[in-house]
């Protein structure tokens, strides 16, 4: 038996495909949205339509047989009862012991498998989809935190609403039709009240619903807001705990929660007045109905079966139009929350695939910089009409104080952002007619603050080459003189060696051994072009001694761009370009510059192995 039920219900899980890619990208308007995701649900949600007929018309004939078998069994002696009506009573009594029940477990298990169990992660899919596409700018402009809760949240409010409208409305709308069809079959002047009632309950829904929505929408922003500020406050908390007093920050947070606080109760005052003026009309059709079939009894216009209808029908509307109340409350939260969101997951790309993109094919690695211009549109900082060529195969260091454009320039060679004008070639092809994937894909990077996914250290080196061995990341590791401690990893969990978990950003991990890390990722990447962003800046001049040496191996044959404040590193470079307020000021090999004792050599004077300063003339 349970065999059974295990392959109906597998087979209602698999009526829709959660992982269909979508043909548009997604709207901020709540409604297309819903709409221009419904095509893989609409063989569920025309299923489900049916089943929820057939369910609504069932309960519409108990309704009605329970005023008829009053009926019968009034105008019928004992005796003849059951010779009478035995027949009919069995069908009966087998409808309500078989049909009803599989009518309504079917119903549930296509909206609460097919539908529930897929509707929130074809949403959240499509939403991930959409937002791995935007460029590293557009996340730094938003909190991640945020972002992620509500790329996780779309999904609860687009099943809520999908299913809200399934089990309640679409329920609740046809068995007020088969109602108001039987009523006006046994006496029109039933059905009339009826009619009445249904249309005052949908007035005031329509007159409160919007305001609804509208308060709604203020409290999950407020709460959105309130997520944020405690993700970044938590992010941050070193920070905070060296600066901050903690009565400031609890006052920060308090702020947020009072604000998130007004927007509930704001919220929850409509709610109450809705509930409240719904407990009233179902007064009115408790009084209305059975006074109305009191009234007919009396006058011999109806049976007593009518009055027992009567009864039934008003009993069940008052809890039906509760239900529906609250599911309509639900669905138009959800659409105030999901409307939060999609203003996050529904903005455009900023650095939209190109048409007819094709990979980038590396020959010799060969970069030009065209007319560069970059400048976050502020108009000032980043990098001002920069035109440089970096041969294939040749290593270019890059100086300047911070904010000269050294970032700038490495950001928009990998398309992390869009040039403002300018162009970017890579052995001749323009890096914004490219497949983006193809681009970042033949560039290898170590930055200065090396990041790591909260996953084992085997997962974060293997970034790097999704098909590499074992053996392979070990010995990329080995070169980026990890081995010896990524032996001794133990996490909380007692995983240990590559399969010990790094924490959130590697913070388990002290900064030189995420820097390893990071640097045996990039050993195993082995792209054709290199991006050193202060690649060995948090290790110690021991370690740094030993990786250096692995480095030049690394970079023999590659066209390297490596950033350093701490020039000794930088010194065998075959050119080096000095920034400085986004133009490049010098250009040449380091005993070159060092001749023309200009910017280039003062910043070398004044170092012996430490950093360039940030008073120099």
């Amino acid at each position: 038996m349970f065999s059974i039920f295990e392959k109906i219900t597998r087979s209602a899980l698999n009526l829709i495909d959660p992982y269909v890619p979508s043909d548009t990208p997604p709207t901020d308007s709540v409604w297309r949205y819903i709409r221009a995701n419904l095509k893989p649900m609409r063989k569920a949600i025309a299923l489900s339509l049916v089943l929820t007929v057939i369910a609504a018309c069932i309960e519409v004939w108990l309704i009605s047989y329970a005023g008829k078998l009053i009926d019968t069994l009034a105008q019928t002696t004992p005796e003849k009862i059951w010779q009478v009506h035995g027949g009919e009573f069995i069908l009966a009594a087998l409808a309500v012991l078989f049909v009803r029940p599989l009518s309504q477990c079917a119903r549930h298990v296509v909206n609460d498998i097919s539908i529930s169990c897929n509707v929130a992660n074809l949403f959240r899919w499509r939403g991930h989809q959409h937002l791995s596409k935007q460029s590293v700018g557009w996340f730094q402009d938003d909190l991640a935190g945020r972002t992620s809760v509500r790329l996780v949240d779309l999904g609860n409010q687009a099943s809520y609403i999908i299913g809200g409208l399934l089990n309640a409305v679409a329920f609740g709308l046809v068995y007020m039709i088969g109602m108001i069809i039987l009523m006006a079959q046994t006496d029109i002047r039933l059905a009339l009240p009826l009619v009445l009632w249904v249309a005052l309950y949908m007035g005031i829904m329509i007159r409160i619903i919007p305001r609804m929505v509208k308060a709604q929408r203020k409290f999950f922003s407020a709460k959105s807001a309130l997520v944020g500020n405690v993700v970044d406050s938590f992010s941050n908390f070193d920070t905070l705990k060296l600066f901050s007093r903690r009565e400031d920050i609890s006052a920060d947070h308090k702020v947020s929660l009072e604000l998130t606080r007004e927007k509930l109760f704001l919220s929850r005052q409509i709610s109450i007045s809705m509930n409240t003026i719904v407990v009233l009309l179902e007064g009115l059709i408790m009084v209305g109905f059975i006074g109305y079939g009191v009234w007919l009894w009396s006058v011999g216009a109806g049976t007593i079966g009518l009055i027992g209808s009567a009864v039934a029908l008003s009993l069940r509307i008052t809890s039906l139009a509760e239900w529906v109340l609250n599911e309509v409350w639900r669905i138009f939260e959800s659409v105030g929350n999901l409307q939060e969101s999609l203003k996050t997951v529904a903005q455009p790309i900023t650095i939209p695939e190109h048409r007819d993109a094709k990979d980038l094919v590396v020959t010799g690695g060969q970069i030009t910089l065209e007319g560069l211009n970059h400048q976050y549109g502020t108009g000032r900082g980043g990098l001002n009409d920069v035109s440089i060529k970096l041969g294939a195969g040749e290593k270019v260091g890059l100086v300047g104080r911070s904010g000269a454009g050294k970032s700038t320039l490495v950001n928009l060679i990998l398309r992390f952002y869009e040039a403002e004008k300018g162009t970017i070639l890579i052995d001749g092809q323009d890096i914004r007619t490219v497949d983006q994937d193809s681009l970042r894909g033949a560039i290898g990077m170590v930055s200065q603050q090396a990041a790591l996914l909260n996953r084992s250290v085997y997962d974060n080196i293997a970034l790097g080459k999704a098909d590499a061995t074992l053996d392979e990341i070990m010995a990329a590791a080995k070169k980026a003189k990890a081995d010896d401690f990524i032996g001794e990893l133990k996490d909380s969990k007692g995983r240990t060696g590559y399969d010990a978990h790094v924490g959130e950003r590697g913070v388990k991990l002290s900064g030189g051994q995420r820097q390893r890390i990071a640097l045996a990722r990039v050993f195993l990447k082995n792209a054709p072009i290199l991006i050193l962003d202060e690649a060995t800046s948090a290790l110690d001049s021991e370690v740094e001694a030993e990786i250096q040496a692995e480095l030049q191996a690394v970079m023999e044959g590659k066209t390297v761009i490596a950033i350093a404040h701490r020039l000794s590193t930088i010194a065998q470079m075959d050119r080096i370009l000095v920034l400085e307020e986004g133009q490049v000021i010098e250009d040449g090999s380091h005993d070159e510059l060092v001749k023309q004792d200009t910017r280039y050599a003062g910043f070398w004077k004044r170092q012996s192995g430490g950093f360039i300063g940030a008073d120099e003339e």
